[in-house]
């Protein structure tokens, strides 16, 4: 009896000293002994918050609940609808019809969309990513963020926050899936001060969120991409045109027609003439002061120019070659040529992976991959010629000029304008990540709005 009696607190003491150990240890080293999956997982989007941005809030005592953010590297142009596409498409979006909500139809020779669009769900949400959320701002909502900047973008940001809180506590899905768009207004009309204060409020609104929670819950917040905030040159792209023998048009009619769509206010513009005209557009445009470079496709290569020359770049398989004709557009023949060197018969094609691996953390970051893809896919509606201007410069719609001052902007292939971030209080997430790895990055959530749940 005696034995047993031992034997039977032994085992107890054997158990108080591992919960004892298991308590004193790290929370990540402890979520791998347990193997306890949370209940909920609660997935945040706030667009235009770079990577910048959320480092200096975690560095004042913010989101210390979370893991390491990691660079999330944005679709080029980085613009939203093309980057949460991008993002959220093994979610179950469908490819958007333009880079931004304002866009050039091709097949119907029209601009599509607008300010009053924001207005009507109809054509707001329904049908674009946006119908993945659990939680978006309504149309009308987001419309009236734009109406008397910054003022009404504070507190279009302000009722984000109490309606996303409700809809979270309310929700009994596994997976919650919200979005805020008044980041990226924020950071537009209102600077980096009245974002880190609205981030602020988002961290104590997660904080309710988890304590709220009958269940475990998992939280992750990512962006779409980055803003640049810093004082900003409108850079004057139509008379140049004009000058030139081009017509600046909203329908093409002839070989002298380019629709310019411009609805913000951003780094980077797109063109849509036809076919013979890509080449003649990029000379004129790659001289221009203010342009990092211009690029455009031609039987599917991609052709670069600027000030410093002119490259092509070709794809085959997961390799892609990077060629300068003249000079070094975009600076990288040192690297090809260096890697041609280790490399026996290279034909001047190099792996994607090493391609990431050089320029993830460059001046134009994962640069030969996303001008590729920007130039050959990403939307619908593809523009013909595609020009990435320089940090500190921006284009696009010269009514907001009238009622705001451009405190921050994206759109480049700049780090400040294409890192977003992504980090969860569930594990630590590698340190890049390319916008279409992010989904599964995080597991590959399954979404209860997405359609190909629904197929099934």
């Amino acid at each position: 009896m005696r034995s047993i009696f031992s034997s039977f607190r032994s085992l107890v003491f054997s158990a108080l000293a591992i919960l004892l150990t298991a308590s004193l240890m790290p929370v990540d080293t402890l979520s791998q002994v347990v193997h306890k999956p949370a209940a909920r997982h609660v997935i945040i989007c706030v667009d235009g918050v770079g990577i910048s941005t959320i480092s200096k809030m975690r560095a004042n005592g913010r989101f210390k609940s979370f893991h390491h953010p990691s660079h999330m590297i944005s679709t080029f142009p980085s613009l939203t609808n093309a980057a949460l596409t991008r993002i959220l498409e093994p979610a179950g979006a469908m490819m958007t019809g333009g880079y931004e909500d304002n866009f050039f139809d091709t097949e119907a020779n029209r601009m599509r969309g607008g300010i009053l669009d924001r207005f009507r769900s109809g054509r707001f949400i329904r049908g674009t990513f946006r119908e993945l959320f659990d939680y978006h701002p309504s149309a009308l909502k987001s419309g009236l963020g734009y109406a008397a900047p910054p003022l009404s973008t504070y507190l279009e940001s302000q009722s984000d926050l109490i309606r996303l809180r409700q809809k979270a506590r309310n929700s009994r899905q596994d997976v919650f899936f919200a979005y805020t768009g008044a980041t990226d207004s924020l950071a537009h009309v209102g600077g980096e001060a009245l974002l880190r204060n609205f981030l602020e409020g988002l961290d104590d609104t997660v904080e309710d969120i988890v304590r709220d929670s009958k269940t475990p819950v998992v939280v992750t917040l990512f962006s779409d991409h980055g803003n640049d905030f810093r004082k900003y040159r409108r850079l004057a792209l139509k008379e140049p045109l004009r000058q030139a023998g081009f017509k600046l048009v909203n329908k093409i009619k002839d070989d002298r027609s380019v629709v310019l769509p411009q609805f913000g206010l951003v780094g980077s513009a797109v063109l849509f003439t036809r076919e013979k005209n890509e080449e003649r557009l990029t000379e004129v445009l790659a001289t221009l002061q203010g342009v990092d470079f211009v690029a455009y496709e031609a039987d599917g290569i991609v052709h670069v120019s600027n000030r410093r020359g002119n490259a092509t770049i070709e794809n085959r398989g997961d390799e892609y070659r990077y060629s300068a004709k003249k000079g070094d557009p975009l600076d990288l023949m040192a690297f090809t040529q260096q890697t041609a060197s280790h490399q026996k018969g290279t034909d001047g094609f190099i792996k994607d992976e090493d391609w990431f691996a050089l320029t993830r953390n460059s001046k134009r970051p994962d640069v030969v991959r996303r001008i590729f893809e920007g130039a050959t896919q990403g939307v619908l509606n593809r523009a013909n010629v595609i020009v990435n201007l320089e940090d500190g410069y921006y284009t696009g719609s010269s009514l907001l000029d009238t009622f705001t001052i451009l405190q921050a902007t994206h759109g480049n292939i700049g780090p400040e304008q294409s890192y977003g971030f992504v980090m969860s209080t569930m594990t630590e997430l590698p340190p890049y990540i390319r916008a279409g790895d992010l989904w599964e990055a995080l597991g590959s959530a399954q979404l209860h709005r997405s359609p190909k749940r629904k197929e099934k």
